[in-house]
């Protein structure tokens, strides 16, 4: 049983499912784990007949902690504030919103259908003023649940609430001073000002291991996934659950913790390093279905390693793998294979791909456009007699991906017919043996593999070395793609002529 069908099992009566981001920076791909996590079990919810919704809350007032990698030095003065009330880095609407715009225009690419709340307009329309209210009334207990279940003492001047000064617009540095219902007094120890905050305004918020389980009351959440981190012993979930239940008389939701999305040799990604992919970025360079694929065929509780260069061409191969087992044209190891097809789908039943896009990455290498791709494109199983919008999509991710990720052993470029090339005997021995069969043997895939094995095998040569002779001639390396494919989407006329003035015999090759 696939891993969201196997949470869904154990849910009953109405659920809402619910997933948290600040975009405090780009939304990368790590992050779309908890998203696409959320979106699957919602999906699975539905699939067993629940009634159930899913909303993303936007963690829009959470402060810039520091100067990002990403970030020019003019960002030192916002240090502090809410990201929903500083500028954006293009100098268009606030910071939170540069961010999340991309997000959500990404999840559109990928059938991610949330409801999106703000929490700061959850906080501005006054949501959160009865459990701020609340820990404030019982801040003595509230505290004492957080050092009994983290293990760690508070500071002295600890406040439940965190103002916004009006002076100097930080909210990371104010206390409160007392609570006059609605108002919380505050003294800001950057600014020393001293003022007061509606609790019904977005004039402030609650901690963050206050305002988890307060959004789970106000927003009837009972199903969230988290990272790791949060789920650790006397971690945020630990003590939200514990808040929830004993200051909010809240039942906890139902948690799935994730592990990370790590970047191959670079640890797991934080948009504060800079160390990531945005999510954006990702379905620039792979088509949208393998995002899903990734989340989709991999247990929450394993770790993903995510390699954008050669590691991208040997995902999309297992996630074209899997959706020909689904259609009965292979096979897979994994008894969930269909499930995972299904959670990867985008809006629609999936549906074979004609053209693997490792193929389609040499493809146009060989032919930049027109009329000889389309050709190729067709010889190689496309139906279309014209490059549709979903082909010529497929086209722009694979390019971009080639001049932006792709290692160098996979990129190639085709060798006019008369580029000079240095051949030793045995080379030369393969290829005069296929030139001489090439006007008999069908130009497919197949009968070029076979052909061209059979020639190194009768004259004894070692593979690497047989194959080797043609990548020289034809790219100008030792290696390159899989040569049947690769020839038989040559004009075969060309590749006679290609192979003959390698040879010396240019002047006995037809016209």
């Amino acid at each position: 049983m696939h891993w969201a069908d196997a949470f869904a099992k154990s849910l009953s009566g109405v659920q809402r499912i619910s997933t948290g981001i600040s975009p405090s920076g780009p939304i990368h791909v790590g992050n779309m784990r908890e998203i696409l996590t959320g979106d699957m079990i919602y999906k699975a919810a539905l699939r067993r007949g629940l009634e159930a919704d899913f909303i993303y809350l936007c963690d829009d007032m959470d402060p810039l902690r520091k100067v990002y990698p990403f970030l020019s030095s003019d960002y030192e003065k916002y240090v502090g504030k809410p990201i929903y009330r500083i500028p954006s880095p293009d100098g268009n609407g606030s910071y939170s919103e540069h961010f999340l715009k991309p997000f959500l225009e990404t999840l559109d690419t990928i059938n991610v259908k949330v409801d999106v709340i703000r929490t700061s307009g959850l906080y501005a329309q006054g949501k959160f003023a009865d459990a701020i209210r609340t820990v404030i009334g019982k801040k003595d207990i509230v505290s004492g649940i957080l050092k009994k279940v983290s293990g760690r003492e508070l500071e002295k001047d600890w406040s439940p609430y965190q103002a916004i000064c009006s002076e100097c617009g930080s909210i990371a540095k104010t206390k409160m001073t007392g609570f006059e219902d609605p108002f919380v007094l505050y003294r800001c120890a950057i600014c020393q000002h001293e003022g007061r905050a509606d609790i019904r305004r977005d004039d402030g918020k609650l901690p963050w291991r206050l305002e988890w389980p307060a959004k789970w009351k106000i927003l009837n959440v009972t199903v969230e996934p988290f990272g790791k981190d949060h789920g650790a012993a006397g971690g945020s979930y630990d003590t939200g659950k514990a808040i929830a239940q004993e200051i909010f008389g809240k039942t906890p939701p139902a948690p799935l913790l994730y592990e990370w999305i790590l970047l191959k040799g670079k640890g797991a990604m934080h948009s504060s390093t800079g160390n990531v992919i945005p999510a954006e970025e990702f379905v620039r360079f792979t088509p949208p279905m393998v995002l899903r694929f990734l989340i989709a065929k991999n247990n929450p509780s394993r770790h993903i390693e995510l390699d954008p260069a050669l590691g991208l061409l040997n995902l999309v191969d297992e996630f074209e793998k899997y959706l020909a087992a689904y259609f009965g044209t292979d096979s897979v190891a994994d008894p969930d294979f269909r499930d995972v097809v299904w959670y990867s789908s985008i809006g629609r039943e999936p549906y074979s791909q004609e053209v693997s896009f490792r193929h389609l990455v040499n493809l146009i290498q060989i032919y930049p456009g027109g009329t000889k791709l389309l050709n190729a494109l067709k010889k190689s199983g496309y139906s279309g007699n014209t490059i549709d919008s979903e082909m010529k999509h497929l086209i722009e991710v694979a390019r971009y991906w080639l001049d932006t990720y792709a290692p160098e052993s996979v990129k190639f470029r085709l060798m006019k017919e008369d580029d000079p090339v240095s051949l030793d005997e045995a080379g030369k021995s393969i290829l005069s043996a296929f030139m001489a069969r090439m006007d008999a043997i069908d130009w497919t895939a197949d009968s070029i593999h076979n052909t061209v094995h059979d020639i190194i095998k009768g004259l004894g040569v070692d593979p690497a070395v047989g194959f080797s002779a043609f990548y020289k001639i034809f790219i100008g390396r030792d290696r390159g793609p899989r040569l049947g494919y690769f020839l038989s989407n040559l004009d075969r006329s060309f590749a006679a002529r290609r192979i003959a003035f390698s040879l010396g015999m240019a002047k006995h090759v037809g016209k």
